[in-house]
């Protein structure tokens, strides 16, 4: 089991927690070609840095189309400071800036 993965309550789980007199819920199910994710509570803080830097990507235009070079990093520390987040936010934002470059770079013609 991946500890790094959020765990699904079943109506067994759920049971099991009521036993010990916790209340807690089944998980809901999702569609199946629903967009939403699930943001683990420990990453919420990071994800939400990630999106408010959105505008903060470097690109170049070239004669094959947009090159994406990554995140300005001196544009996202003056939003990362304005959050006032943990210095380890940094670090898992540039984890998602490689993720997405190799993403972008999929995409390209």
């Amino acid at each position: 089991m991946d500890d790094r993965q959020p765990v699904s309550i079943d109506d067994t789980l759920s049971a099991q927690f009521r036993a010990m007199g916790a209340d807690i819920p089944p998980s809901p199910t999702q569609k199946p070609n629903s967009d939403a994710i699930e943001i683990m509570p420990e990453n919420w803080i990071s994800i939400t840095a990630f999106l408010a830097c959105e505008t903060q990507w470097r690109a170049a235009a070239s004669m094959a189309g947009l090159v994406w070079l990554g995140v300005d990093y001196t544009a996202a520390d003056v939003v990362l400071r304005a959050m006032d987040v943990p210095s380890f936010v940094f670090d898992d934002l540039r984890h998602m800036e490689r993720a997405a470059l190799e993403v972008f770079g999929e995409a390209q013609p």
